[in-house]
């Protein structure tokens, strides 16, 4: 195969021969890349993209393990069968539902890969403090339908709720969910909540204005939803960013100094819109303050 080395930059052809996944599906494993997790082209010019096989081949390996994982559910189960707000414990839904060994694989799915499985609707804490996970039939049921890989009956194409507002609005006025989604690209405030709600998007997760009533509703100041979509559309390749959160984080623990403990994912993310989700937030922090205690 000639240069097998991480750097070697791949293209779609050269990605479908070596890891047999196709242009086409390819193209909607990055499009729908908040759910599916694939990375970032590490080059773009023009329509052509590439990515480094170092960057590509975890992806793929995911990859290929879900789908194999996914050809085991079941979505005529008897137990999807029962009231919509029914709920599944998750040894029900991994277990007999989804066809695996262990409930492990469900659970890595949530740590590992966030937003590509749906979180629990109920968790409850034990007496003993062990976390117990419960989704509801309704949210099974309508992940095996849209879930990414085989099996998928539904366009993926996605209808905004809304059309977008426009980006010359005034950048101090709050913007509900229904309104920001589109302009982040999300198909419904659902899902921009679901993925808020996942740590995809960290920058996020304090609002500017909470409204209590019967459903609790965040609102966001529009310049920072506007400032967020256009760094997401900016954004470098996926090992790019890597290198700028990990800087970003080593500054701000330098800068806080002996509060260092107090230096937050949520706020990086905020001071850093469009670098990542919180879980590799959390990792770029933990390997921040892994070196500076090396320093020392």
């Amino acid at each position: 195969m000639g240069n097998t080395t991480g750097e070697e930059l791949l293209d779609a052809s050269q990605i479908h021969e070596e890891f047999g996944i196709s242009p086409s599906r390819l193209s909607e494993l990055l499009r729908d890349r908040e759910t599916t997790g694939c990375p970032e082209p590490d080059e773009v010019k023009g329509r052509r993209r590439r990515w480094k096989r170092q960057t590509f081949a975890p992806f793929a390996k995911d990859y290929k393990e879900s789908k194999r994982q996914l050809s085991g559910a079941d979505p005529t189960h008897p137990l999807l069968a029962q009231p919509p707000d029914t709920l599944l414990s998750t040894s029900q839904v991994g277990k007999q539902i989804l066809g695996h060994k262990s409930t492990s694989t469900l659970l890595g799915w949530l740590v590992d890969s966030p937003g590509y499985f749906p979180g629990p609707d109920v968790v409850e804490t034990t007496a003993g403090g062990r976390k117990r996970r419960f989704w509801r039939v309704a949210t099974i049921v309508k992940w095996l339908a849209e879930r990414p890989g085989p099996g998928n009956p539904l366009s993926k194409t996605r209808t905004p709720e809304t059309s977008a507002p426009l980006d010359e609005g005034d950048p101090e006025e709050l913007i509900d969910p229904k309104q920001a989604a589109p302009i982040l690209g999300y198909g419904s405030h659902l899902q921009l909540n679901r993925a808020i709600a996942r740590g995809i998007l960290p920058e996020l997760m304090e609002a500017d204005e909470v409204i209590q009533g019967r459903i609790t509703t965040n609102r966001w100041k529009r310049r920072r939803i506007v400032e967020l979509a256009q760094a997401r559309r900016q954004a470098p390749s996926s090992s790019e960013l890597a290198e700028r959160r990990l800087d970003a984080a080593l500054e701000a623990l330098r800068n806080a100094g002996p509060a260092a403990g107090t230096v937050t994912i949520t706020q990086l993310a905020q001071d850093h819109p469009g670098h990542g989700s919180a879980v590799v937030w959390e990792a770029s922090l933990a390997e921040a303050r892994r070196q500076l205690s090396g320093t020392r």
